[in-house]
Parts: C-alpha cells; structure tokens; sequence
C-alpha cells in the first residue's frame, strides 16, 4: 500500500482549490490576450502559445519516465494535438469572427457537458447525483453571469439576429474538439506521464497550427511588439498553457475527467472578476450572483472521489 502516501496531497479539497485556481488563470487568460491580440493574429497567438508552453516544459528536468513512446502514444498524442488543441483553436478562431462573444460564452459552458459526457461514453465514469447536481447549479450561474445586466428580449435578439449560425455551429465543434482533449489525455498521461504527454501534445498542436500562422504573418510582417503584448505571450505560454496544463493533467491521471469538468465553470467567473478589477467593467448584482452560485456548485464536488 506504500504509493497511497502520495495521494495525501492529492487529496479532493486540495484538487479542487488547485483546479479553481487554474481556471481562475484560463478565465483571466482572455483578458490578457487582448494585449497579445493588438500585434499577433490568433493562430499565430495559439501558435505560440504552445510552442512556449512545450519548449518550458521540455526544458524541465522530469525523473522517471524514460521509456521509448511506442507507435500507440505517438498516435494517441497526434490526434491529442490535432484535435484538442489545432483544429480546436482553428475553429474557436473562424467561428469567433461570425459570431457574438456572448454567444461563444454560451456555448463555452458546454464544455464541462461535453467533457462529463465524454468521460461516461469513452472512459466509463459513471455519472454520479453529486457531480451531475454541482453540473447544474454551476450552469445556473454561468447563465447568471452570460444575463448580466442584458434583459431576456437583449439576450434573445442577440442569440437569433447576430453572427452567422455556421459561426455558431463551428464554436460548438471547437468546445467539442476542446473537451476530447482532457478524456484523450487521461490514458496518455497515466502511460506516459503528465509533462512528457503535455509537451508533446503541445508541440504537434504548435506544428499543425503552423502553415496558418505563416500566412497570417506574411501579411503582417514585419510585427512590432510591445512590451505588454511580449508579456502577455510569455503569461499566456507559460503560465496558462505550460503550468496549468500541466498541473490539469497531473490531477487528471488519478481523478475522474467529469468531476474536473465541473470546475471549468470557474472560468467565466475568472473573466469577469479580472475585467472587473483590471479593465474597471462592470459587475452586476446578477453577474455576481452567478459567480457565487458557479463556486458554491464547485465547491459540492470534494469528496466525490473519497466516497467511492
């Protein structure tokens, strides 16, 4: 029994703080990548994001896991960065330009849906009361913080006159491809380690979204960056993409996919508390109504693992 000593730190209240505090950091990421958005178009922007957050933890001394990747991790990682993360970020990008970002903020918080429904289907999780009641109060706020301030007639305007529906179909496959990336990486993961699979992931996903970034560059070359936007890169590579991956899927080899989910709810929140504090927007009564009750639906989750 001697390998249960180190799941003490893995223990479900811990887990859940570290996984709020890494969707806290996704939630923040949109704002940041405003900065890097006014000099880089958004494939090159998830380019290299990825590429950093590959080359920071290819950097790093990682013990064990040595053994050659055989042709089934090498097919699994493939498909990992191609759909989870290129062709994902490929579709979040062209769906982005027909569509409202209310709308994508909708669809965004089908991502924990996707994901819990994933993880049944393809890794047989079974559904529990607990996470599928958190799932619901959670979508209750999400859909708090998306109403805001904007009356029912707004919200209902905004979903039929604005932005194309192949925008909003493109979206959805986008929070799709998103969601298979964490029930992909699980097995993965557990064969290969946590920050051999995310590099790799990381650097096939950087390769396939390469061509795009090419073409947009040529038409944007030479590109002057600016303090904030270098920053703003380096926190979104680094940061959002080498440690909080890495530290997802850390977790995820040894927690359920769909009780993570949940947590994704934080995101919205994080977005809206940092452009509260950061860039001064409002935050309503019903905005923050809906953060409290996205928490309050994360926070039922601990002990979901410990009762099993």
């Amino acid at each position: 029994m001697h390998h249960h000593a180190k799941s003490r730190i893995y223990s479900p209240i811990f887990s859940i703080i570290v996984l709020i505090s890494i969707n806290l950091a996704w939630g923040a990421s949109y704002a940041v990548a405003k900065f890097a958005l006014d000099v880089v178009p958004p494939s090159t922007l998830a380019f290299m994001r990825f590429f950093i957050g590959g080359f920071f933890l290819a950097i790093i001394p990682n013990n064990g896991h040595r053994a050659r990747l055989n042709n089934k991790d090498w097919k699994d990682l493939f498909v990992i960065g191609s759909f989870g993360l290129a062709i994902s970020n490929a579709l979040l990008n062209l769906g982005l330009q027909m569509t409202t970002s209310t709308k994508t903020a909708i669809a965004a918080s089908l991502e924990p849906i996707f994901t819990i429904f994933l993880a049944a289907l393809m890794l047989k999780e079974v559904l529990q009361r607990k996470t599928m009641l958190a799932t619901a109060i959670s979508i209750l706020g999400a859909s708090l913080l998306l109403l805001d301030s904007k009356t029912v007639s707004q919200l209902f305007n905004e979903l039929i006159s604005s932005g194309g529906f192949l925008g909003d179909i493109l979206v959805v496959l986008s929070i799709f491809t998103t969601a298979l990336y964490s029930i992909l990486m699980k097995p993965v993961a557990q064969r290969i380690g946590a920050m051999r699979a995310t590099s790799l992931s990381f650097f096939i996903g950087a390769a396939l979204l390469s061509p795009i970034a090419i073409i947009e560059l040529s038409q944007l070359w030479p590109i002057s960056f600016t303090r904030e936007s270098l920053l703003a890169i380096m926190f979104l590579g680094v940061i959002c993409n080498a440690v909080c991956y890495l530290i997802w899927n850390i977790i995820l080899r040894h927690t359920e996919a769909g009780v993570m989910a949940v947590t994704l709810y934080a995101q919205p929140a994080g977005g809206v508390i940092v452009g509260w504090l950061w860039l001064g927007e409002s935050l309503s009564t019903t905005g923050l109504i809906g953060a409290c009750l996205i928490f309050a639906g994360i926070w039922l989750l601990p002990g979901e693992s410990a009762d099993k």
